[in-house]
């Protein structure tokens, strides 16, 4: 529930651009990570190759990211395009408001106490 109640937040500012607080956590990815195989791209989100394909597909149908063939083996190597990165510039200053607002809810300590809890369970 507790994570479900976050993403409407994150999601409540992302529909603006019409994506969704998951496509732009991807869009992030990207631009931290650079162009990377969609192999890659699940395993830095922790999503299945479905739903992470699924949000791609769609991405990519806006003409946010594009897609080359990968050098080796069938897969597909996932960018930004010029209109991706501009979404991502529009939208990161709602995503850091939305980020602060639950920083205020929370109080800066258990926020921070929070984040590294989740970060120590997403490692194991």
């Amino acid at each position: 529930m507790a994570a479900r109640a976050i993403t409407r937040r994150y999601d409540a500012y992302a529909r603006k651009f019409g994506i969704t607080a998951t496509q732009f956590s991807l869009l992030g990815v990207i631009v931290a990570s650079g162009p990377q195989t969609v192999s890659e791209l699940a395993e830095a989100r922790g999503f299945e190759r479905t739903t992470l394909t699924r949000n791609l597909d769609r991405l990519e149908k806006m003409g946010l990211i594009q897609s080359r063939p990968a050098e080796q083996g069938n897969g597909r190597i996932c960018s930004l395009t010029e209109a991706g990165d501009a979404v991502v510039e529009q939208l990161l200053p709602y995503w850091r408001k939305a980020q602060a607002e639950v920083r205020e809810e929370l109080g800066a300590d258990a926020f921070d106490t929070t984040l590294s809890t989740l970060k120590r369970l997403a490692a194991i």
